[in-house]
């Protein structure tokens, strides 16, 4: 308690010896620069047992460092009222939010955590002034809750009042003074424990914080923080009134941004030097690809599903330009399958070794969704506040999308910019604001009717594997790389997987038995080590340490092309543009794909801890970059496809019938031409069908109009 009774002069002796300096610079920022800043281990230094009573009675001794610091700055001459804020608490102070309880009320603790939600701000009174409305005398009275506005019981007749109490036939009422009021922003926030402090099968904890003064309006939804709070709690009400229970607050003392990514996987020296030499394995990529999903057996193309999700799991740079543009380094990967290829699996896998991974299934999302949202009652006064969704919450990480073909049509409208931009920009309900959403998307999509139809594999249209799956065409062009993954009946490869699948069912062990304790549950065992064997003998990093691995490339490795390497690209993309085609209105390529190619290449020179994507690199991208195109098209590999969803033999189709109704009417745009007479002029390349869709095609896009059954004129 001497810590208490003592604070304000203790404040300013500790500011006047050690501070006198940051004081000055503070007047000179205010009001840019709102407050003042203090590490904790400053004052522990200085004073311990003081410090130590700042750990335990906080309101009343950080109110105590407020009124020391403006009181300084009045004395120095400066009207301004800064905020006096403690940063880097000890390590014995950080709790997860789970843990708080009735022992942490009031005390000054820590937590990381991620923001999910902000309301908007909100002006709150002090200290509120009544006037009562019969003799007029003015009443103050403290406004301690955060809830609640408490009024004055009685006109106090000690000092000037009428003496009469409120409510009544023969009391008074009393109107709030709005006059003469300093009114000081708030802002109610939600927070969520970090999904990698979550343990298995449990939900995320929650808990709502109070921002105030210069606190509020900065934290936004999908940010991670350590934020500095003081517990504190309110009765809860229910409509038979008040209980005996209790809600538990926060009041938010301070927040630390993590300004390095991955920062909250601890890495020791000793794995430091252990992921350097494993980036020095001649045989990294085959070590990196087998500890993919080892339990799913990569056999033939999946192989190189699996190469591809460690490029992802990579990333290229992320770059900003002079011009304020920005180039996004993630890789986006779209898995298109019939059911039982393994695609949930990947996803799920993914998403548990990817730092700040999400897993989420497009058709059973609500609320904020994929992207993000402005919500109304989320704390329950009405109002919109904002909600982050998946991508959000993802960000600077991976997010794995099931069932991508079913999101709903708000997601699927901003998934756009979310993917591309990597940003969302929210407007709705008087807020205006935007979220940051730099993570890599790996999405699964199943086909309308339950499996894909064999036309892609006979060299005919490819277009109707785009058609089976419920995504529109610009939002599939925003994927780096398309999995098309068939379940085809290949007698060997199918006793290889079923072999597979056999010998891991048969070795984990009983959940039972780990539950009731008779066996150690395997994931704790490859925690403490660092690599194992695979089911066939091959070398395979654990979980843990392929996470600490990804983490350290991502932090530390920022590689560059070289001049071979930008050469191997350009040449590639000149010599695919100007590739002969069997359609004159195919797109080989085009020059989104050559971002795509440098993600990739940084990606794999990432994987060797490199700061240089050689030429090596660039020819394991082309390598990665031909397969996917390959197993999707074949040779004739049609961009333009992916981008219109129409092949390019379709597209030639409908310029062929612009050319001939041009031709039959003269080019008069007021001449009827009959359906008869297209289809005799295209009969030689185009059967009826193609002819009735092209027409359809032109229609929908208001090029041209059915007149009458069987007539057809250009739009004016």
């Amino acid at each position: 308690m001497v810590g208490i009774q003592d604070s304000n002069a203790r404040w300013r002796t500790l500011l006047q010896e050690q501070y006198a300096r940051e004081i000055q610079v503070l007047a000179s920022g205010w009001p840019k620069q709102p407050g003042l800043t203090i590490n904790f281990s400053d004052i522990q230094a200085w004073d311990p047992s003081f410090a130590q009573s700042l750990i335990e009675y906080p309101k009343p001794i950080l109110r105590a460092a407020t009124e020391s610091l403006r009181a300084l700055c009045a004395e120095g001459g400066w009207e301004i009222d800064p905020t006096l804020r403690i940063i880097e608490l000890p390590h014995d102070c950080n709790r997860s939010l789970r843990e708080v309880g009735s022992d942490e009320i009031g005390r000054l603790i820590s937590s990381e955590v991620i923001v999910t939600k902000v309301s908007e701000l909100k002006p709150r009174i002090y200290h509120a002034q009544f006037r009562c409305v019969i003799c007029t005398h003015v009443t103050e009275v403290a406004q301690l809750n955060e809830l609640e506005l408490f009024e004055p019981v009685e006109c106090s007749d000690i000092d000037g009042g009428c003496g009469r109490s409120a409510g009544g036939k023969s009391g008074t009422r009393f109107e709030l003074i709005h006059e003469n009021v300093t009114l000081v922003d708030n802002q109610w926030i939600e927070i969520q424990e970090l999904p990698e402090n979550v343990t298995g099968g449990a939900q995320p904890a929650r808990a709502t914080i109070l921002a105030e003064a210069d606190l509020a309006n900065v934290l936004l939804p999908g940010m991670r923080v350590t934020v500095n709070l003081v517990p504190f709690i309110r009765t809860e009400k229910t409509r038979a009134g008040k209980t005996p229970m209790f809600n538990i607050y926060h009041s938010l003392v301070s927040a630390e941004h993590e300004n390095t990514p991955f920062n909250e996987i601890e890495i020791s020296e000793e794995e430091k030097k252990q992921i350097i030499e494993i980036s020095k394995r001649s045989d990294l990529y085959e070590l990196l690809t087998n500890s993919i999903a080892p339990s799913i057996f990569g056999a033939g193309k999946l192989q190189m599903v699996k190469k591809s999700l460690v490029m992802q799991l990579f990333s290229g740079v992320a770059r900003r330009y002079s011009d304020g543009t920005r180039a996004r380094g993630d890789i986006h990967i779209l898995l298109m399958g019939d059911p039982g290829v393994a695609k949930s699996q990947l996803l799920t896998y993914m998403s548990q070794i990817s730092p700040r991974g999400k897993y989420a299934s497009g058709g059973g999302i609500s609320g904020a969704g994929l992207t993000a949202a402005a919500v109304r009652d989320a704390f329950n006064d009405g109002r919109f506040s904002l909600e982050a969704g998946i991508l959000v919450l993802a960000d600077s990480g991976l997010a794995a999308i099931d069932e991508f073909d079913k999101m709903n049509k708000d997601d699927r409208s901003k998934m756009h910019e979310a993917m591309e931009q990597q940003k969302i920009h929210i407007s709705k309900g008087g807020i205006n604001a935007t979220m940051r959403t730099r993570c890599a998307v790996l999405a699964a999509a199943n086909p309308r009717l339950g499996r894909f139809s064999h036309r892609g594999q006979t060299g005919l249209d490819i277009s109707p594997m785009f058609e089976e799956v419920d995504l529109p065409p610009a939002l599939m062009s925003r994927f780096d790389i398309i999995w098309l993954l068939r379940d085809d009946v290949v007698k060997e490869q199918d006793m290889q997987i079923a072999e597979h699948i056999l010998s891991n069912r048969s070795s984990g062990i009983s959940e039972a038995l780990i539950e009731e304790g008779r066996e150690v549950d395997p994931k704790i065992v490859d925690e403490e080590s660092t690599m194992k064997k695979g089911y066939n003998g091959e070398d395979q990093l654990t979980i843990s340490m392929f996470q600490k691995y990804i983490a350290w490339a991502k932090r530390t490795t920022h590689p560059v092309l070289t001049a071979e390497a930008k050469e191997e690209i350009t040449k590639f993309y000149i010599d695919t543009r100007t590739k002969d085609s069997d359609e004159d209105n195919s797109v080989p390529i085009t020059a989104r794909a050559l971002e795509g190619l440098v993600r990739l290449a940084e990606a794999n020179a990432r994987m060797r801890l490199s700061s240089k994507a050689t030429l090596e690199d660039t020819k394991e991208a082309l390598a990665m970059f031909r397969m996917w195109r390959y197993e999707l098209m074949g040779d004739e590999f049609d961009e333009g496809m992916i981008n219109t969803g129409r092949s390019a033999k379709k597209r030639s189709a409908e310029q062929v019938t612009l050319e001939v109704m041009k031709k039959l009417s003269g080019g008069k745009k007021d001449i009827d031409v009959q359906v008869g007479d297209i289809l005799n002029e295209m009969a030689p390349l185009y059967d009826e069908y193609e002819v009735e869709n092209a027409l359809q095609q032109l229609s929908m896009r208001s090029t041209i109009y059915q007149k009458e059954t069987g007539r057809w004129r250009f739009v004016n």
